[in-house]
Formats: C-alpha cells, sequence, structure tokens
C-alpha cells in the first residue's frame, strides 16, 4: 500500500475514509481499537467525522491533519492492516458515506438502531 501524504487543502466537504483489520483472536480488539482513535484524534492527527468497529474490522471517515502512514500507524500495530483509503469529496457524499458507517451494525443485524453499538460514533451522539 502507497503511504502518500493525504494533508493537502480540504474543501469544506473533503474527508479521507479509511478501513482496516484487527486481530479476531483479541476479545477486546473493538475497545482497544476504540481506544486508539480517540488518542489518534487527541494527537491532532485528524478529526473523526463518523467512525464503526465490527467484526474485526473498523471504519473510519475523518479529516486528515498528518500523513496517511502517520493516521494507519495511530489505528493500527501493523500499517500493512489499512485495507482501503480513499478521497470523499463534497459534503453530500460525506453524509453518505458517515450514514453507512453508522449503519454498519445494523446492516449486519446487529443491533436494531446504529446508536445500540457501543464501538461507533453513532453511540457517542
Amino acid at each position: 500500500m502507497s503511504h502518500r501524504d493525504v494533508t493537502r487543502t480540504k474543501l469544506a466537504g473533503d474527508a479521507l475514509y479509511i478501513a482496516w483489520r484487527m486481530n479476531p483472536a483479541d476479545a477486546d480488539s473493538a475497545g482497544t481499537a476504540k481506544n486508539r482513535l480517540a488518542q489518534g484524534e487527541g494527537r491532532h492527527l485528524y478529526r473523526l467525522r463518523s467512525w464503526v468497529i465490527v467484526n474485526g474490522e473498523g471504519h473510519a471517515l475523518l479529516a486528515p491533519a498528518a500523513s496517511l502512514e502517520q493516521i494507519a500507524g495511530a489505528v493500527s500495530d501493523d500499517a500493512e492492516e489499512v485495507v482501503a483509503s480513499r478521497w470523499i469529496a463534497g459534503r453530500r457524499e460525506c453524509a453518505e458515506v458517515a450514514r453507512e458507517i453508522e449503519l454498519t451494525p445494523v446492516a449486519l443485524g446487529l443491533t436494531d438502531r446504529p446508536e445500540q453499538w457501543p464501538y461507533s460514533s453513532a453511540a457517542m451522539k
């Protein structure tokens, strides 16, 4: 995976979508990932817009303030576990992606409403 610098002049709606894998054998991997996301935001590597941790995967929409390599290192011990990243342009598309991320547990039949999933930005609202 190419770790290019994601810091650039951002339009009002631009964001970075990132997905990564976690160790599914780790019983507390979701809690660990949730803490890592908060720590990365606290280190000002990004501003979280929307995120979910489910079934050994993390998905986040964020406003980056650092390189993809730094962001990948914040969310995972192994930067190679980052399996997807792409720019999301425009407010409407950002809102759609954010909603899709938060609806993941509902789509998987794990909850009835997004805010019921404890490892999601929807639960924090």
